[in-house]
């Protein structure tokens, strides 16, 4: 007896599915080309973006509990001038700039091994680096500080390292 019932629930779901599917297509067929024309238009948008930011610098960090102190008290005052701060608040990006690029640049990590991480733009292409291992170790076993900020420089290519206490 259950077996017939499990076979009828079956029977009538497959009954009720293939219609419903074949009324769906020709929703999809108008939903799937429109959808492409806009993630289109979105990666042009997102290469003026690119090329209009071509040598900025970003690092990235989030509100992980021990790191975010330590972040914004010893590493962001030490940073080059020239690199950009985005702050990841759960998922809100807290930046000067267009939060649909930025999440976009970081869904498209390439080097991701979580925060904080680096990223640069350069003739018009996202690089990126993670710095997490070298930044617990200056956090959790005391190594150098201007190793890791220095490491930050050279992957920015900046020169001047700010003076470090």
């Amino acid at each position: 007896m259950r077996k017939l019932k499990g076979i009828l629930i079956i029977i009538a779901i497959i009954i009720i599915g293939i219609p419903l599917f074949i009324l769906a297509i020709p929703f999809m067929v108008a939903i799937i080309p429109i959808g492409h024309f806009q993630r289109k238009k979105f990666e042009k948008k997102y290469a003026v973006f690119l090329n209009k930011n071509n040598g900025k610098n970003f690092f990235c960090y989030n509100n992980r509990k021990y790191s975010k102190q330590y972040i914004e008290d010893d590493i962001i005052p030490n940073l080059n001038d020239g690199i950009e701060i985005l702050y990841l608040n759960g998922r809100k990006i807290e930046s000067e700039y267009n939060s649909e690029f930025i999440s976009e640049a970081l869904y498209g990590l390439k080097h991701y091994n979580k925060f904080p991480h680096l990223m640069k733009i350069r003739n018009g292409k996202l690089i990126d680096k993670s710095i997490n291992n070298p930044f617990y170790g200056v956090l959790n076993m005391n190594k150098s500080k201007s190793e890791l900020l220095n490491k930050i420089n050279e992957f920015f290519e900046l020169d001047k390292i700010k003076n470090v206490a």
